[in-house]
């Protein structure tokens, strides 16, 4: 029997699905099954990995639709290797991915789930890398989903009860994980393992909104594990401090905020606090960034932009590295 199956749940992904499976069946790593469960697609998905001949493809067809989140759950429900491995129909997975993932969870027995950096390619460009440490990752779980394409042990899934929830959809995959942070540990390998493609027709790009909808869901989930936060904080948190700051007021509340959630933190502590303190840190600073560079930097860097900023009450608020480059792109733009 193989040690694990790569879960394709497909659904109208005919003109991708050739070159995911492809991808699949590439891997430096042999001891796999691929299970591909198509969700009753109305294209030529089914045709086309169908007419892949390989022992390893294991092709099962829904009765009806059930939706992402439960096709996931039946995929799961098939399955009897000892780990699972996690990739969509219209994604690349590059040929060290289950390698390298299937390495580090064997040789640490405490981590259960074990993702990795990729490339979006397509409609967007650009590389995705997420926090290495299991205190990072949860601390982070509370801005977005910090597990792609990952490989994990099915013991969440038969002895912890693991389930992807429909309710979720579409933003499953981050109540999934954010779950999974409760029973056990969770490690990113810092390398490219996989491409995502970016398309029109995807779920995060038709479907956006109802998604954002869901990510608030399991960012206020997330922010219950800190004992004392109110609804009205979780509001704050996933409403205002989530976007660009709009005053010195605005910022002067954002650190009151922090503090709180670093004192109440240290009831349960189910996040670490150095973590939390330094992510939190950092969203500030960035969120501020941005500000800054939008309010008065927006036309270009120069000495009348940086004496307005420097006046605005907003200055000297960001860090030396940020203060030092508002500094000096204005006095270069003066002399050119």
């Amino acid at each position: 029997m193989a040690k694990v199956t790569v879960l394709m749940p497909t659904y109208n992904v005919a003109p991708y699905v050739k070159e995911a499976v492809e991808s699949v069946l590439q891997q430096s790593y042999s001891d796999f099954e691929l299970l591909v469960i198509d969700d009753c697609s109305t294209d030529s998905t089914l045709d086309v990995v169908s007419a892949m001949e390989d022992s390893r493809i294991r092709i099962e067809r829904n009765e009806r639709n059930l939706g992402l989140a439960d096709n996931l759950n039946r995929g799961l429900s098939l399955i009897t290797t000892e780990y699972v491995a996690r990739m969509d129909g219209d994604d690349i997975a590059l040929p060290h991915w289950l390698e390298m993932e299937m390495n580090y969870l064997e040789s640490h027995p405490e981590v259960g789930v074990c993702g990795g950096g990729g490339e979006r390619f397509g409609a967007v460009s650009s590389l995705i890398s997420f926090p290495e440490d299991h205190d990072e990752i949860a601390v982070n779980m509370l801005f977005q989903c910090t597990i792609i394409v990952p490989t994990f042990r099915m013991s969440l899934y038969r002895e912890q009860g693991l389930r992807y929830r429909s309710d979720a959809f579409p933003a499953e995959d981050y109540r999934f994980w954010s779950d999974a942070l409760c029973v056990t540990r969770l490690h990113n390998i810092h390398e490219t393992l996989f491409r995502y493609r970016m398309h029109p027709s995807q779920i995060c790009s038709s479907r956006k909104e109802e998604q954002n909808g869901k990510v608030t869901e399991v960012q206020k989930r997330m922010l219950a594990h800190i004992e004392g936060l109110s609804a009205d904080d979780m509001d704050y948190f996933t409403g205002p401090f989530l976007k660009d700051i709009e005053s010195p007021s605005d910022w002067r509340q954002r650190r009151k905020f922090v503090k709180r959630l670093l004192n109440l933190n240290q009831t349960k502590a189910f996040y670490d606090s150095s973590a939390l303190q330094r992510h939190l840190s950092f969203h500030l600073q960035q969120k501020l960034y941005y500000t800054i560079v939008g309010r008065f930097f927006d036309r270009g860097y120069s000495l009348p932009a940086y004496f307005r900023y420097l006046t605005s009450g907003l200055a000297l608020r960001t860090g030396w590295h940020y203060e030092s480059k508002f500094f000096l792109k204005s006095i270069l733009h003066r002399a050119q």
